[in-house]
């Protein structure tokens, strides 16, 4: 899309506003949504509910001005839903209380579950990084450690340092599995 309807185009609806909004962010959404292994339809439908919070926002009166692009917003949107949909169908699990005992990549054998092939992809090259990276990605991901957490047990500088390492590491491992 070229340019973004101001918000009085969509109040008025000129030109179709909103079903070409509708129409230039379905692909880019769908895109987005398979990052969380959802089905087409299952993304449709979310989008289609993200869009109607956006429509049922801008005639309540919730939204006098867009701090950032449309899409942005209605991806924000978008992310809690698929988020709601994930907790409601038991596909991401919240844990409250943490984990005390140590968790390696060793101890997710996982033989009760099949993998999917990406995550097998994952395990495989998680495997293939260095033992620095390992250990910042397990104390983050599986261990839920915060970046200052992280600092203060790998004894580095300052938590930037942690959060750029954090940041190449994951980097490298994603270079790693779409290889």
């Amino acid at each position: 899309m070229e340019k973004e309807p101001t918000l009085k185009d969509l109040l008025k609806d000129k030109n179709n506003s909103f079903e070409l909004l509708y129409k230039n962010y379905k692909d880019d959404f769908i895109a987005f949504g398979r990052k969380f292994s959802l089905k087409e339809n299952e993304i449709i439908d979310i989008y289609q509910e993200s869009f109607l919070t956006l429509y049922e926002n801008l005639l309540n009166g919730k939204i006098s001005e867009f701090t950032s692009s449309i899409k942005t917003y209605l991806f924000s949107i978008g992310k809690f839903k698929i988020y709601e949909y994930l907790r409601a169908n038991s596909k991401l699990k919240i844990i409250d209380t943490p984990i005390n005992e140590e968790i390696t990549l060793d101890d997710l054998t996982l033989e009760n579950e099949l993998l999917s092939e990406r995550e097998q992809l994952i395990k495989a090259n998680f495997k293939k990084l260095g033992k620095k990276c390992q250990r910042i990605l397990e104390l983050f991901y599986f261990k839920g450690k915060t970046l200052n957490d992280i600092k203060e047990i790998e004894n580095y500088d300052n938590t930037d340092v942690v959060k750029s390492l954090k940041s190449r590491c994951l980097r490298t491992l994603k270079q790693l599995v779409n290889a």
